[in-house]
């Protein structure tokens, strides 16, 4: 174990302290902490050196705070570029590491954003199935999570809705834009790993003067 290996896991030590006193910030922001209390003004001394440039690039929705969510995922690529950038590995087994770790990133992203396309659905058909009893919806549309919920899988679930037929008047585009969603992510992980395999294991040109 080399000094750079030492080095490199201090750091992605630190890293990780960082995002628990980010995690607890947002915790404690949840029951209207005191704004003079010793801890709370250590956790926005210590994270807003990071949070505000986020807050700053990253407008909120329904009212929600993203830019913790933004930094976590700042730190966790950092945490991953320096596990790879600290390791003993030859260039080509570097570019695919780095390769890897930013397609899981991605793919937990996607992951998520599915799982948003899957509840925007749910929602349809709840207040579909509730109309079609005769009863009004209860859904409140102003909901800080139903906002935030509609705003982000707006974008995806409307170029759907243009070209899909309703079923009785229920929409379905959000459950067909999971579906595609849910076939790309079963589809692309074994074809861009492949790729990276043979990235990583293809050897170096020689010159041969």
């Amino acid at each position: 174990m080399g000094i750079g290996h030492s080095i490199g896991t201090l750091l992605i030590f630190v890293l990780e302290i960082y995002s628990w006193f980010i995690l607890i910030r947002v915790l404690i922001s949840w029951v209207n902490p005191d704004p003079y209390n010793p801890i709370v003004q250590f956790l926005a001394r210590a994270t807003d050196p990071v949070l505000r440039p986020f807050q700053r690039r990253i407008p909120s929705l329904a009212g929600i705070d993203l830019s913790p969510i933004a930094a976590l995922l700042a730190i966790m690529l950092a945490q991953q570029l320096i596990q790879a950038l600290f390791s003993d590995l030859g260039g080509g087994a570097l570019l695919a590491m780095l390769g890897r770790q930013l397609f899981t990133i991605l793919h937990l992203l996607l992951t998520l954003y599915l799982l948003l396309l899957v509840a925007r659905g749910g929602i349809n058909i709840h207040s579909w199935l509730t109309f079609r009893q005769g009863r009004p919806p209860r859904i409140n549309p102003y909901a800080p999570f139903n906002r935030f919920l509609f705003q982000v899988t707006e974008p995806t679930v409307r170029p759907f809705r243009g070209v899909l037929p309703t079923y009785r008047g229920l929409d379905i585009s959000p459950l067909v834009a999971a579906l595609l969603l849910l076939l790309m992510l079963g589809v692309l992980p074994d074809l861009i790993l492949a790729a990276l395999s043979s990235s990583a294991t293809e050897p170096s040109p020689v010159f041969i003067p």
